[in-house]
């Protein structure tokens, strides 16, 4: 499922080939609590304690100097944090992954580094994958396999990527899931819970716990990857009236809960292709993935709710009639339904703010299970023109340079009381992956008028009158 993957006649045992771990350290992470508690806590200490010093040497440091002292302690941390995050996988590098999947919400000497969280990271021995394919399918690889690559083609956070070639002579791509890595999903984020104590202070106690369990119990489900191959069926089945969107058919006979076998792609990371990509290939790309975010979650509501750019894929295969090549989408294990009532429910909100009606704006807000806390509706809604500006001006929008963080700021300092109007738990993945197809799209060069396309779905949906399409 990536760029020159290795050799499918790779042997079903023994030494890796071709020098395949030279240099690499495999290891399979810990599953103890306690020793992924002491890793988490020390390396948050670290980092504040190296942040803290650096703005008390700033003191006698002239502006150049401080300047540089930052990007030696963010390359620092950047490294410290990638590395920890990447050894323990689970929840933990799933948050760092999080993290770079704006370009905004880091300096970009940090995002550069944690970012290959996206699609590397140490890899287990393969006697641990092989051993742990062998239990769940009862039977030696040879079995089920012809050829098993031995070095992994991809890291995920819960498990890794190997491809195979199945007995009937099917090209398949095998995720493995790392020993115990499910049963430490619930106490990482405990653990890591304990970083939002100074947000607890400006979000009730209930509000703050309740994106920890929703979270926590995504990705729980996320780490069953029978429930995984499902959801990649029904996605598959959905996309395929896309043009240009594909993604991989499971192969449910030899999938268990720790182990997923699927259609092998072909291809190239997205951010690898659009490195040598035309202009007018990056705006097809950006606009299939805005497609498919506005499709699946208003439409069928259903949301690919891990939009980072390890999980696509350009595919080696002639250029679509729009002139690019299909797009892939991998990995459906975080894969969110919705009810309909709440899919419509953000588009009203749209209209509410569209149309500047602050009364209909709050009325939508509460439907949903927003909390404002007595917040200023005028506050609300200008935040929300803030960050949503691509939906609600009628103009092709250029988001690679729409940089929003530095506003952002300004306006939570000037209007602290902003931070507690809070979404409703169902609505975290849903932002999310608003915050991530942004920075995919601004990768992507794309420029588009969203705002069409915004008000098109407002229509078919009925929230709005026109002509549908």
């Amino acid at each position: 499922m990536s760029a020159d993957p290795p050799d499918p006649s790779a042997s079903l045992g023994g030494e890796p080939e071709n020098g395949s771990s030279e240099g690499r350290r495999e290891e399979a992470p810990t599953s103890s609590r306690f020793k992924r508690f002491t890793r988490l806590s020390g390396l948050t200490a670290g980092i504040t304690a190296r942040h803290l010093g650096q703005k008390v040497a700033d003191v006698f440091r002239d502006d150049a100097s401080r300047e540089a002292a930052a990007r030696k302690n963010q390359a620092k941390s950047a490294s410290e944090i990638t590395k920890t995050l990447g050894e323990l996988k689970g929840a933990a590098m799933k948050i760092g992954q999080m993290m770079a999947t704006d370009p905004e919400l880091l300096p970009k000497e940090m995002v550069d580094e944690i970012k290959t969280l996206q699609h590397a990271a140490p890899p287990m021995p393969f006697a641990t994958v092989k051993s742990v394919v062998e239990e769940a399918l009862g039977a030696p690889l040879a079995t089920h396999f012809e050829s098993f690559s031995e070095a992994p083609i991809g890291a995920a956070s819960i498990g890794q990527v190997h491809r195979a070639r199945t007995i009937d002579g099917v090209d398949v791509a095998v995720k493995v899931q790392y020993p115990g890595i499910a049963a430490t999903i619930r106490s990482d984020m405990k653990n890591l819970g304990s970083l939002l104590t100074v947000l607890r202070a400006q979000l009730p106690k209930e509000r703050v716990d309740g994106y920890l369990e929703e979270f926590t119990s995504v990705l729980e489900r996320e780490s069953d990857y029978v429930r995984e191959s499902e959801s990649l069926e029904r996605f598959h089945f959905i996309t395929g009236k896309m043009p240009g969107v594909v993604v991989p058919t499971p192969v449910h006979e030899l999938t268990r809960p720790n182990v997923l076998v699927m259609e092998f792609f072909d291809g190239i990371r997205l951010e690898e292709w659009l490195a040598t990509a035309t202009p007018a290939q990056k705006q097809v790309q950006g606009r299939r993935l805005v497609e498919v975010f506005l499709q699946t979650i208003h439409r069928n509501q259903v949301l690919h709710a891990d939009p980072h750019p390890g999980n696509f894929l350009v595919l080696h295969k002639e250029a679509d009639v729009d002139g690019a090549p299909p797009l892939g989408i991998l990995d459906a294990g975080c894969f969110q339904d919705f009810e309909p009532a709440f899919t419509d429910g953000l588009i009203r909100f749209m209209n509410a703010m569209w149309r500047h009606d602050l009364e209909a704006l709050k009325g939508v807000w509460e439907d949903l299970g927003f909390i404002d806390h007595g917040v200023d509706p005028e506050l609300i809604y200008e935040w929300n023109a803030l960050i949503l500006g691509p939906l609600l001006e009628n103009k092709v929008w250029d988001f690679a340079n729409w940089k929003i963080q530095e506003k952002a700021m300004k306006f939570v300092l000037a209007h602290p009381s902003v931070k507690l109007w809070s979404p409703p738990r169902e609505a975290l993945f849903y932002l999310r992956t608003l915050v991530g197809l942004r920075g995919l799209v601004a990768s992507c060069e794309l420029k588009l008028n969203t705002y069409e396309m915004a008000r098109e779905m407002a229509v078919e949906r009925g929230i709005i009158p026109g002509k549908k399409r």
